[in-house]
């Protein structure tokens, strides 16, 4: 298989270049945080989190389930989401 190279298209709002267009929509929705229709919220009683993302969403409700994703296989640490596993391998594992 091989891939081609596509041309960033531009934001017509705020004309940023976006490597691919079918990332597009979703840099277009962050224009419209304000906007309760582009809004996902977290279900939880007394938790105001809410997001663009539908991803960034399912990341956070693993903080309230603690369910856990991401295991380090250095050591017995795991976590919700990758940011915090690839911070906690730079840090302690170099």
């Amino acid at each position: 298989m091989t891939h081609s190279l596509q041309a960033p298209v531009n934001c017509h709002i705020c004309n940023k270049a976006i490597g691919r267009k079918s990332d597009l929509p979703r840099h277009v929705r962050t224009h419209f945080k304000d906007n309760e229709a582009f809004m996902h919220a977290c279900p939880f009683p007394n938790c105001a989190y809410k997001t663009i993302q539908k991803t960034n969403l399912k990341t956070h409700i693993r903080t309230h389930t603690g369910e856990l994703s991401h295991w380090c296989p250095e050591c017995p640490f795991a976590t919700t989401d990758q940011a915090s596993m690839t911070r906690h391998r730079k840090n302690l594992h170099g």
